[in-house]
């Protein structure tokens, strides 16, 4: 049989033989996805810890941190698929952090989170992210044993394209599984033909996979015999080739892919002169290639350029005459590795901490979550890092074992990586749901919580309903007589306090709606292909007791003590200033601030603060001039205002007037004044400045509750739903930093919320607990979608 190699590129039409697939295809990507990712601080926890997490939400069409998500449901599931609990947490800009507490309420040894949002449900692919996570027992379960080679999962042969086809060389893909659905190592392979020859040999990897390129001739059937490391034999026979058709085989090289497709001698006339066409897509972008067969050559090479091709996952389909998908395969194109941008140093500050400092080297802005522990820390283990969740996920269909492997910076993976797309076959996106079943908005775009309140009368044009959450720091007048009221979009936080007043004149009494919350929740499942099954398993075992939290403890304390407010007041001098308390006082409705300071004798020309009348020496002509006859104060005469200046530059002359707004100096900037009415306003202290031959002013608002409770009544409600409270990272009380549990279940520290401008730094304090040295995992994405997945060994001496 003679060969022939032709290049596809002298048969490339670039006209598209048909725009429909092109258009179905960008109607189904069209609308916006979300890809969530959560760094765990670690996956295998001790009761008394709690799961601390940062939130990133990608948009997949850009690749970018999603700038419009702001509600991510975190659910907690158990080794059954049922949902335990349920965490909302507010995404900003793409980010966000919460933690979830490993309580009593944790009695199995597994449980599973899984990250997702409303919107996702309008697609048939799942997106969401899950990872298991463990829960150290003190007591060893008995019936536990350690998993053996013996019990296999699965050994299957995947040819590329899908299927044999005779009297071509095909590239067979291998896989064995244990039943714990982890790959297995073989000792020997040997390929065998019906007639017990042996034709060929090949070993799978450590995540059992392997490929072997064999000529399958016409009715062979052949059996493919795996010898493991304990001395058993598995063995897997060969489909029935088909007698026409096509098929692929794909190699890689340094700097491209070659994308061989075959045929037989026996199907040359059924090809010739059909057009074909490869379409190269990644469900942001897509290239068309076309092609026609002809009666002579039987393996038509497609070289495809790296650097032309799409970064990340390229899925290749391959269409006949009639634009229906016949074979389809995935590739990987290498990605800049950004991790050496990011470099992290200590230093010792004190025997028990040391300074930690994160260092971008990078040309942009980056956003980075960090996890400290222990350095022979076995606590770690998450399945995907963010790269293996951004960039592969997305287009396979299987679950992926220790999919972050494939994204490890330390070695190449991509011969590994290509063995396992080879093995996963047709990507997740099925054709018959692009070209029948384009997504419809069914599931609603969540951004916060939509709030409906209802009372039993209707307001008259005098009444309004008071609203104020100091918590949410939220303040609300309603004058709809409407009801219920809708509140849209509020960003409520969890069992904090609503409350209710009904203003009628300058009085507000109590008033009680009857509530209904939306967007708060999400009817989640889990998908059992998820559950990770292991039959045969040895439980991780915690020397320590459940730990202590004193974390309800303290919120009880600080909820049932009696609060000492601080009285706010001027820094020093207090007691030569002038203070008048506004609530003392009649105030005319509708005063600024600034028109009161004016009644006690301040001057306010062009958002300047001039002293008060007889204090200093002073033209008093010209302040008169200005302050009486001037009609329009943007529009003093030139010759006035210089005048002002030149004595204002002399404190010998012009006393100056510093203005202070809740303890922060706004001298230069006074156009702040302008809006804040007296009946917001506390008190005012004012004066001259002792030794500086100037005055002060020192302005106190009223924060809003105390504004709200001015002259009111109101009740209170609770509110049960609602986004996390995010709260500082706390350590938990470990009875022992020298344990084994604790260097390898522990935790040092956890910093999220890290954002480093381009070639900047950042430093904390990270506590030693004893330990000689530690190791950081660093996940984030730069502001141009550029992913971060760095672990580094950090000395502590």
């Amino acid at each position: 049989m003679k060969k022939i190699n032709l290049l596809i590129a002298l048969l490339i039409s670039i006209q598209c033989i048909s725009q429909n697939i092109d258009q179905l295809y960008s109607n189904y990507f069209e609308n916006t996805r979300e890809i969530p990712y959560l760094h765990l601080n670690k996956t295998s926890f001790i009761k008394g810890e709690e799961i601390w997490f940062q939130s990133y939400v990608i948009e997949q069409n850009s690749n970018k941190l999603h700038p419009t998500t702001s509600n991510l449901y975190v659910s907690v599931f158990d080794e059954a698929g049922q949902q335990k609990e349920q965490h909302l947490i507010h995404i900003k800009n793409g980010i966000g952090y919460g933690s979830i507490p490993i309580d009593s309420t944790f009695t199995q040894n597994n449980y599973y989170i899984k990250a997702s949002t409303n919107w996702m449900k309008n697609f048939s692919e799942d997106n969401s992210f899950t990872q298991k996570i463990s829960i150290l027992s003190d007591q060893k379960n008995i019936n536990a044993k350690a998993s053996s080679e013996d019990d296999f999962f699965e050994f299957k042969l995947m040819p590329e394209g899908g299927h044999l086809l005779e009297n071509t060389v095909n590239n067979i893909a291998i896989l064995i599984k244990n039943q714990n659905n982890k790959g297995v190592k073989t000792k020997t392979g040997i390929i065998k033909d019906s007639n017990g020859n042996s034709i060929g040999e090949f070993n799978t990897n450590t995540l059992g996979f392997a490929n072997v390129n064999i000529p399958i001739t016409k009715g062979e059937i052949y059996t493919f015999e795996a010898t493991l490391n304990n001395g058993s034999t598995l063995t897997q026979k060969t489909n029935i080739p088909k007698q026409t058709g096509i098929t692929l085989n794909t190699k890689i090289l340094d700097d491209s892919f070659v994308l061989n497709i075959l045929t037989n001698k026996k199907s040359l006339n059924i090809l010739n002169g059909k057009k074909y066409r490869v379409f190269i897509h990644n469900t942001r972008s897509f290239k068309n290639i076309f092609f026609d067969f002809n009666n002579t050559d039987k393996n038509y090479v497609l070289l495809l350029k790296k650097q032309e091709l799409f970064k990340g996952v390229n899925i290749i389909t391959l269409f006949n005459e009639k634009n229906q998908p016949v074979l389809e395969r995935l590739i990987y194109n290498d990605l800049e590795d950004t991790s050496n941008k990011i470099k992290v140093t200590t230093s010792k500050i004190k025997y028990d901490s040391i300074q930690a400092t994160i260092i971008n080297y990078s040309n942009e802005k980056i956003f980075l979550s960090s996890s400290f522990l222990p350095s022979s820390t076995k606590a770690y283990e998450p399945n995907n890092n963010i790269k293996s969740q951004i960039l592969l996920q997305p287009y396979v269909k299987g679950f992926i074992e220790n999919a972050n492997y494939y994204f490890n910076a330390s070695k190449n993976k991509s011969k590994d990586l290509d063995l396992l797309l080879l093995t996963q076959g047709w990507s997740k996106y099925n054709w018959g749901n692009i070209f029948n079943n384009t997504p419809t908005d069914n599931f609603n775009f969540e951004n916060g919580i939509d709030v409906t309140l209802t009372f039993k009368e209707k307001l008259n044009s005098k009444q309004s309903i008071l609203i104020f959450s100091d918590k949410n720091n939220l303040v609300k007048e309603i004058k709809d007589n409407q009801s219920p009221i809708e509140l849209t979009n509020l960003y409520l936080k969890k069992d904090s306090d609503f409350n209710f007043g009904l203003k009628f004149n300058e009085n507000t009494l109590k008033i009680n709606p009857y509530i209904n919350y939306y967007n708060y929740s999400l009817k989640d499942v889990f998908d059992k292909k998820n559950l990770i099954l292991n039959k045969n398993f040895e439980i991780k075992v915690s020397k320590f007791k459940d730990l202590p939290s004193n974390v309800t403890v303290l919120e009880e304390v600080i909820l049932k003590a009696d609060k000492k407010v601080k009285e706010i007041k001027p820094y020093g001098a207090a007691t030569i200033l002038t203070n008048i308390k506004m609530k003392d006082i009649l105030i005319p409705s509708g005063e600024t601030i600034i028109d009161f300071l004016k009644f006690k004798g301040f001057g306010y020309v062009n958002n300047r603060m001039l002293p008060r009348r007889g204090r200093g020496i002073s033209n008093e002509k010209v302040r008169l001039s200005i302050l009486e006859n001037s009609t329009d104060q943007n529009s003093i005469d030139d010759n006035v205002s210089n005048q002002i200046k030149k004595e204002e530059s002399d404190l010998y002359i012009r006393p100056s007037v510093r203005v202070y707004l809740n303890n922060n100096e706004i001298t230069n900037s006074l156009w702040a004044l302008e809006n804040i009415y007296t009946n917001t306003v506390k008190e005012v202290y004012y004066g001259e400045d002792p030794g500086k031959f100037g005055e002060l002013i020192y302005i106190y608002t009223l924060s809003p509750q105390e504004y709200t409770s001015k002259n009111s009544q109101f009740s209170t409600v609770k509110i049960p739903i609602g986004f996390n409270q995010e709260k500082e990272y706390y350590s938990p009380k470990y009875p022992s930093f020298s344990n084994s549990t604790y260097k390898e279940f522990g935790a040092l520290f956890w910093k999220p919320n890290i954002i480093l401008e381009p070639n900047k730094s950042i430093t904390f304090n990270v506590p030693k607990n004893y330990q000689k040295d530690a190791n950081i995992f660093i996940e984030g994405i730069s502001e141009t979608g550029q992913l971060i997945s760095k672990n580094q060994l950090l000395s502590f001496e």
